[in-house]
């Protein structure tokens, strides 16, 4: 049997949590919370990481970033992520709330955000001037405008590669979202979304349950 891989993590001086062998020197922010067996490949997605609050980011027991997951977080964000999740090459762009649950699955290029700019409610001038201050500004902060609306993707789901999901959606327990899809709309759970305009294909059947879960741990432990 495989030998499950324990990443080392030490706290620099100055609360920053260093991860051993880490190709990138600048760590994790100070309010970065991890639980137990938290893999994070480099530090290197976290230099846009901003938030201010407490709790700025916490990601719980086993959840795995790979390919380096791109925390786009405001001074006033908080993203938090549930237990055995897999964040892959994905972008979170937060000004606000994003919350991903348990046994999630966000693909190569998916991007979550709380934050998007509609080019009816700002002026070109509005967004130029934006675009002009964060260039002269030396650490390039991501221009976030102001309107933020919370997202949430309950447990079990799967966002395929590219997929865009856009302010204020909830992704429903146990929907999959289809490769290259953008979704603006709540998502019922066990639905599966594909498309362009997206839309809802077929509902999956709902085999997540707990006593599901206990019957597929006794077949494996008598194996």
């Amino acid at each position: 049997m495989r030998e499950n891989i324990i990443q080392v993590k030490t706290v620099a001086p100055d609360g920053r949590i260093l991860i051993e062998d880490d190709w990138y020197p600048g760590g994790l922010p100070v309010n970065v919370t991890l639980a137990d067996n938290v893999y994070i490949d480099t530090s290197y997605g976290f230099e846009t990481f901003r938030s201010r609050q407490k709790d700025g980011l916490f990601l719980d027991e086993a959840t795995g970033c790979y390919g380096v997951v791109s925390f786009i977080v405001s001074d006033e964000g908080r993203v938090s992520s549930g237990k055995f999740s897999v964040l892959n090459s994905t972008s979170i762009v937060c000004n606000k709330n994003i919350t991903i649950g348990n046994h999630c699955m966000l693909a190569w290029g998916s991007v979550i955000t709380d934050s998007w700019v509609d080019a009816g409610k700002h002026s070109l001038a509005a967004r130029r001037e934006l675009l002009y201050a964060a260039a002269k500004d030396p650490a390039r902060p991501f221009p976030f405008f102001r309107e933020a609306l919370p997202v949430v993707i309950e447990d079990n789901c799967w966002v395929g590669f590219d997929a865009v999901i856009l302010p204020g959606v909830t992704l429903g327990r146990g929907s999959v979202i289809g490769c290259k899809t953008v979704v603006d709309f709540d998502v019922p759970p066990y639905a599966v979304v594909s498309g362009s305009p997206a839309k809802i294909v077929k509902y999956l059947t709902k085999d997540d349950t707990e006593a599901a879960r206990i019957s597929a741990l006794t077949e494996y432990l008598k194996a």
